[in-house]
């Protein structure tokens, strides 16, 4: 059963990561040239190189099952947001073409992909940036109108969306949450954490995440009172309903 509360406590964004078996093809090492420069310029015909290149057929992209891990939907929600911006409005353009190529291969979830990325067997992963990182993976930074990490844009992800057997996702900042769910039986343990967790959110910068500072309280029911004490100290505030 949900606790009907949950604490965000770190942001992350989506990247394309790569493995050093990537490099090893003259079409791999002109898509991450054409990322390096669209970086540096943040031009929208550098963008569009890059994209375009990518989905052309001549790499295979990993994208996980959108029905399945929200890391799937989320690459194609910035695949929409991509062609949105860098291909004269046309949302489709790059998602349509990747698909039309067959050229994207899926699994149950991303993490699921990283060892046909290391093999080789795919070029290119759209993942979190954390992921990128644990699994020591090489990564291509995405505009953050893009990679769904802003906070301050989280009105512009909303204008995409992806619809699969689960459902709409809606684009949105991607924020981590915690909670502590009400079948819990280690309910003390499981306070401890998360007070903890508050308490050190800083030390999280390491793995690639953004510590969300304070962090951001939404409930539709009042959490716990060591919980609300947080709230109290300022390292937590109240934002809302759970979305």
């Amino acid at each position: 059963m949900t606790s009907n509360w949950a604490i965000g406590f770190a942001s992350d964004q989506m990247v394309v990561a790569y493995s050093n078996s990537t490099q090893q093809t003259a079409a791999t090492n002109n898509i991450i040239s054409l990322a390096n420069t669209a970086i540096q310029s943040n031009a929208t015909s550098d963008w569009n190189n890059f994209y375009t290149a990518l989905v052309a057929g001549n790499v295979k992209v990993g994208i996980s099952a959108p029905a399945q891990d929200p890391a799937g939907a989320r690459a194609w929600i910035v695949l929409e947001a991509a062609g949105y911006l860098y291909s004269g409005g046309n949302q489709q353009a790059y998602a349509s073409t990747l698909l039309a190529d067959k050229a994207n291969v899926t699994a149950s979830s991303a993490a699921n992909l990283v060892a046909p990325l290391q093999a080789g067997n795919i070029q290119f992963l759209f993942t979190y940036r954390s992921a990128a990182i644990s699994n020591q993976l090489n990564y291509i930074t995405l505009n953050s109108h893009v990679n769904l990490g802003s906070a301050s844009l989280g009105s512009f992800y909303s204008k995409f969306s992806y619809t699969s057997s689960a459902g709409v996702t809606k684009g949105a900042t991607i924020i981590i949450c915690v909670t502590i769910p009400l079948s819990s039986v280690n309910t003390s343990e499981a306070i401890d954490f998360v007070q903890y967790l508050v308490q050190n959110a800083k030390s999280l910068s390491s793995f690639g995440l953004v510590p969300i500072t304070p962090c951001l309280l939404y409930e539709n029911s009042p959490p716990p009172a060591a919980i609300q004490a947080l709230v109290t100290q300022g390292l937590i505030v109240n934002n809302g309903a759970l979305p």
